[in-house]
């Protein structure tokens, strides 16, 4: 039996649905709210990308990669971790570090400078046994260093690393590997590159491993999904979703690189990219509800171009909107970090037009006597909330429901700790989401 109203349940797969007459789900592209940093200084252009991001009580911190044009390769000592910072997740300004000496200029935002650079992915550790000088950490590595290293700091900037060697060594790791804590789990997560062995030809997929104490890491597995697809899946940014962290996200760059247009990448590589949006309950099976891209390039050529809309691990809140971080238009001179936004939970939604539709939900116990919607409807749409009991009767009716809500309440007295069945009745509306409060 399916617990209910202890948490929001957001709209992205059919965990919780029994049917849906004359509904179907939709994908909420996120909002482009504009550049927030350029690749600009010396130690940065151009293949400078979005790295982490990170948010406590102190704001946000966005980690990136410097990548100048001269380095020779991956395995550059010269690259670099960068950290910008924001109060409100559009307004960065680069942290006033000045502790690396990057060529001789020595005023910059650089945390370090080595190979690991590559790819290192800060995350803030919200294990309530995590000793609090460890409270950040890191992974970074790439296959010739000889796998995935982990690092641990007090304060995001001055790094350490624990063991002294490659804790994963099996995989490909040539990508923007991520590790955090799963709360719902009560485990780490490391998710990282890895080719698929395929009749024709490997191509670029995703593996995870999990770990209790961050040092000591299980064999990979490679990622299920409910669809059969062979697309490059180049980075993941994977991450529970904030207030619903029983769910992962996950927003890959899909790569394609066997397509060109116009006279294409300025370092004339071949592919055309774009971003799909991911979740999964297990971390292992993974739903692609949505078959649409999340970013895919505009009537800008630079969006045309491989290894554009890479999204960085982490997701930001600010007020009632979900901040994400997305490299565009990378190694071209205006490249940089842009940000995108929905509201709160509204990555996906199920849809009726103004003919009408119905969502019902598998059977549930109901541990609270409120609903709360998180929903849209048009200036003549609406939304009716039944409950049925466990004998198909029913119980109770809201009114009509119109207007734009995060979290609207609809309260039935005496459904704590029944049994039942949720009808939702949809005329031109979306609902993104329900559950507990989502305030």
């Amino acid at each position: 039996m399916l617990k209910f109203g202890n948490r929001p349940e957001p709209f992205v797969d059919s965990w919780l649905i029994e049917s849906l007459e004359n509904v179907s789900f939709r994908l909420n592209k996120p909002e482009n709210l504009g550049k927030v940093i350029g690749f600009d200084e010396p130690w940065e252009n151009p293949g400078s990308l979005a790295g982490t991001v990170i948010q406590t009580e102190d704001g946000i911190k966005l980690y990136y990669r410097g990548f100048p044009a001269n380095l020779p390769a991956d395995t550059s000592d010269a690259q670099t971790l960068c950290l910008a910072q924001s109060r409100d997740g559009l307004n960065f300004t680069r942290a006033e570090i000045n502790e690396t000496d990057y060529f001789g200029i020595k005023e910059n935002n650089i945390v370090r400078m080595d190979t690991f650079c590559h790819n290192f992915a800060p995350f803030y550790d919200t294990n309530p046994d995590c000793p609090e000088d460890r409270r950040y950490k890191a992974v970074g590595g790439i296959k010739e260093l000889g796998g995935i290293y982990v690092f641990v700091s007090p304060d995001g900037i001055h790094w350490t690393d624990p063991v002294g060697h490659a804790v994963i060594t099996k995989g490909d790791f040539d990508s923007m590997n991520t590790a955090f804590w799963d709360p719902h789990a009560g485990l780490y997560r490391c998710y990282n590159r890895i080719f698929h062995k395929a009749p024709r030809k490997d191509y670029r997929a995703i593996q995870s491993c999990v770990s209790t104490d961050f040092i000591h890491w299980s064999t990979p597995i490679e990622n299920t999904y409910d669809v059969d697809s062979v697309n490059e899946l180049y980075t993941n940014a994977t991450r529970p979703l904030p207030g619903a962290e029983h769910i992962l996200v996950s927003i890959p760059m899909r790569f394609n690189n066997s397509r060109i247009i116009g006279d294409g990448h300025p370092k004339g590589s071949m592919g055309v990219s774009d971003s799909v949006l991911m979740t999964s309950r297990d971390g292992l099976f993974w739903n692609r509800t949505a078959h649409e891209p999340w970013i895919s390039g505009g009537l800008y050529s630079h969006e045309w171009t491989q290894r554009c809309f890479i999204t960085g691990p982490g997701i930001a809140t600010v007020g009632e909107r979900w901040m994400f971080y997305v490299t565009k238009n990378y190694e071209w001179d205006d490249g940089g970090i842009w940000a995108y936004s929905v509201p709160k939970f509204r990555l996906m939604s199920l849809f009726a037009d103004d003919r009408g539709g119905k969502i019902v939900t598998k059977p549930v116990h109901f541990e609270q006597d409120f609903i709360h919607l998180n929903f849209a409807t048009s200036a003549c749409g609406n939304v009716r909330v039944k409950v049925l009991d466990e004998n198909g009767n029913l119980r109770f009716e809201s009114d009509e429901l119109f207007g734009n809500y995060i979290s609207a309440r609809v309260r039935f007295a005496g459904l704590e700790n029944t049994v039942g069945r949720i009808v939702l009745e949809l005329s031109d509306a979306h609902v993104y989401a329900i559950g507990s409060s989502m305030e």
